[in-house]
């Protein structure tokens, strides 16, 4: 049985026929041009808008989920759509949102150690959560999110505002967490880099989805991604075009070795 099962999602004029499945432990991107949709699809998997037996989790519909329980099995981030956190410093943001998971003293401060340790909080502790920049913020919810121990994330775009490195620290978390705790993840991303990361990418397009399967597959089909809007990261654009001269026989996505292979 597949974790979650999405079967002819229709929704409004947003899609027509949308389809596919997550597995235990799996990570999906979902990309596609500007407005086709991603995060009108986060809110649908997530319980914001709703739809009739259309999505199933571990076999059931969504809908017949008691709210408190879907929100227990489920982790969802809208960058967009979060408050402002409640306390005053990010030791008592994190200890409030532990305090409600831990039941023993012992466990709520090993628990804010290894949390401040793995995000890499330290020196933000005594720093109001409002005034940290968007990473830490984003480390936070996600730290908060985790703490209640969900089957699934749902993420809408949240590497929009990162910088480059800051992506890459929030992919290796991630793939950190995902091995940690088999947690099956849905990110949204209009950057195909981010979606090389992933174990299955699909594209959206026109309330379908126009391609899908392992993320560097997908991303070669350029013609068809540069007609929607998606530019192609730059190391598999440039060996598209060396590839089209014969001057390599395949996609690489490291400078070092494409040089190589070059001045072979």
């Amino acid at each position: 049985m597949e974790l979650l099962e999405i079967n002819n999602l229709k929704y409004k004029n947003i899609f027509e026929d949308i389809s596919f499945q997550i597995k235990s432990g799996q990570f999906i991107t979902v990309s596609g041009g500007n407005n086709c949709g991603k995060t009108t699809l986060i809110r649908i998997l997530s319980g914001q808008f709703e739809v009739k037996e259309t999505i199933k989790l571990l076999g059931t519909y969504v809908e017949e989920y008691p709210q408190n329980l879907w929100k227990e099995i489920t982790g969802t981030i809208i960058p967009q759509d979060n408050p402002e956190f409640l306390f005053d410093t990010v030791e008592e943001e994190l200890n409030y949102v532990i305090h409600l998971f831990k039941k023993t003293e012992e466990d709520k401060k090993e628990t804010y150690k290894e949390i401040i340790k793995k995000y890499k909080l330290t020196k933000f502790q005594k720093k109001d959560p409002n005034m940290v920049p968007i990473f830490i913020k984003i480390k936070m919810l996600l730290a908060e999110k985790m703490l209640a121990t969900p089957q699934i994330l749902f993420l809408d775009d949240i590497c929009q505002e990162l910088e480059e490195k800051e992506q890459e620290e929030f992919i290796k978390l991630l793939r950190t967490l995902q091995l940690e705790t088999k947690i099956a993840i849905i990110m949204t991303t209009s950057n195909l880099n981010i979606s090389l990361e992933s174990d299955y990418l699909l594209v959206i397009n026109d309330g379908k989805i126009l391609l899908e399967g392992e993320p560097l597959t997908v991303i070669e089909k350029d013609n068809t991604l540069n007609k929607i809007g998606l530019d192609l990261p730059f190391m598999v654009d440039l060996s598209v075009k060396l590839r089209d001269y014969n001057v390599v026989d395949k996609i690489e996505l490291n400078m070092d070795r494409m040089v190589d292979t070059i001045w072979k």
